[in-house]
């Protein structure tokens, strides 16, 4: 028989690629022998096709073969990622000294509130013991509003981890716009994982990103600050986010890319927080796009984050639990105040559904909180549609929060992401395709 996750793709003319979609093995027909597999019709298949098929899960033996394989990937999640926090955001500061057109945070309040060193080193106390219980190392995830600007309490964590030598990396997000030689040594000193914020050419990067006070070029600024991370050997990457200017002037962005010099870069796809159908056009120009600029930018040595996670989970063959720390857990985020999220997006909306980091002894303590066991149980597995889909393996399951935000609640299917993953995968099944027939 025919296991119900098995799916097919269209691949070019009169060539599909079908696959169980929860294993992902795929193997290349015409149209008619697709037709003819995915209905049952195997009879003329050779023993050596039939073994084929059945080592990449598409032919089973009966109904049990799919629940067991199902049971183990649920069963293989719950014993390396459940209660599994590997991520914890820290959120030093309230404020910004940008106001980008697309931010997603919400409205900054005016009044700073900065978080306190005795919070900062009881999170850290408190992530260092779970990363010990689980045996494993983490990240801390420096991110804003703007982390820059409240640097001691940045200079403070840093040093105190180092002290105590935790096995605790730290990464960070920043505009850039504060870095100073001073900041720069200190990145580079204590090998902060860097990312700045720029989203091409000044006239692309200014149109959505600029400052709360003046109307002075956000990307002077932030070229400037470039130049000096260039010039302190600092390894650091860009951060950019692909507004819908961005798509207009597709060629003009690689070009400019290719010049610059930073071959790191992670693209953010737009976060939309109010209810539209826009999402639908953009994801899918997106999505072209990030497929079209790693054609062209990866032989001239460019490294891309987003898509090579779904490269990395395709042909190291990891089924992808999550693509975000919050999807099923495992993270946390410390607000200014010491509150606790789980999703970084949610720090300015002063929920309280969770407790301050003051007010609980271990993380143990968030296990059994109704919002922690929500997002734990918030993966692709665990959801009728996406067991549907051809491209869970290497989905993750998308944003939460833009989940909310367009249909109303973060169980629902982050649709918008679908059309990401969906054809990410499509292009990389043409890849390995192309690569058997030549």
């Amino acid at each position: 028989m025919i296991s119900k996750y098995a799916n097919k793709i269209k691949i070019k003319k009169d060539v599909y690629a079908i696959f169980n979609s929860l294993v992902m093995l795929p193997i290349f027909v015409n149209e008619k022998q697709c037709a003819n597999i995915l209905n049952g019709n195997i009879d003329n298949l050779t023993n050596e096709e039939k073994t084929e098929f059945i080592k990449a899960g598409i032919i089973i033996e009966n109904k049990e073969i799919d629940n067991q394989l199902l049971n183990t990937l649920k069963s293989a999640r719950e014993q390396y990622m459940k209660e599994h926090i590997t991520i914890m955001y820290i959120i030093p500061t309230n404020t910004c000294n940008l106001r980008c057109k697309y931010c997603f945070i919400g409205k900054l309040n005016d009044k700073p509130i900065k978080m306190e060193e005795s919070t900062l080193i009881k999170a850290i106390e408190m992530f260092n013991s779970h990363l010990e219980k689980i045996g494993e190392k983490g990240t801390i995830f420096l991110y804003g509003a703007e982390p820059l600007l409240n640097f001691d309490l940045i200079k403070l964590g840093v040093l105190y981890v180092k002290k105590q030598n935790y096995n605790i990396q730290f990464s960070m997000v920043s505009n850039g716009i504060l870095i100073t030689e001073e900041i720069a040594d200190f990145i580079k000193n204590n090998n902060i994982s860097l990312g700045i914020s720029i989203d091409g050419p000044k006239e692309i990067t200014d149109e959505n990103r600029i400052f709360k006070s003046n109307n002075k070029s956000v990307y002077d600024f932030v070229l400037n600050k470039i130049e000096l991370l260039k010039e302190k050997n600092v390894d650091f990457g860009l951060s950019i986010t692909i507004a819908p200017i961005f798509l207009e002037n597709e060629d003009y962005f690689l070009n400019w890319i290719s010049k610059l010099g930073v071959y790191n870069i992670s693209y953010n796809l737009l976060h939309f927080t109010t209810k539209t159908d826009e999402w639908k056009e953009y994801y899918k120009k997106a999505t072209k796009f990030i497929y079209k600029s790693n054609k062209k930018l990866f032989d001239q040595g460019f490294n891309e984050d987003r898509i090579n996670r779904k490269y990395d989970s395709f042909y190291n063959r990891i089924f992808k639990f999550s693509d975000c720390g919050a999807i099923g857990g495992n993270q946390i985020t410390v607000c200014p105040n010491g509150d606790i999220e789980i999703c970084h997006g949610y720090w300015n909306y002063k929920r309280k559904i969770l407790p301050n980091i003051n007010q609980i002894q271990s993380f143990s303590d968030l296990f059994d909180n109704p919002e922690y066991i929500k997002w734990s149980n918030n993966i692709t597995l665990n959801k009728k549609k996406c067991l549907r889909c051809p491209a869970i393996y290497i989905c993750g399951g998308g944003c939460a929060m833009q989940a909310k935000d367009l249909f109303g609640n973060e169980k629902e299917i982050d649709k918008p992401f679908c059309i990401y993953t969906k054809g990410m995968l499509k292009n990389i099944l043409k890849e390995v395709y192309d690569d058997n027939i030549n």
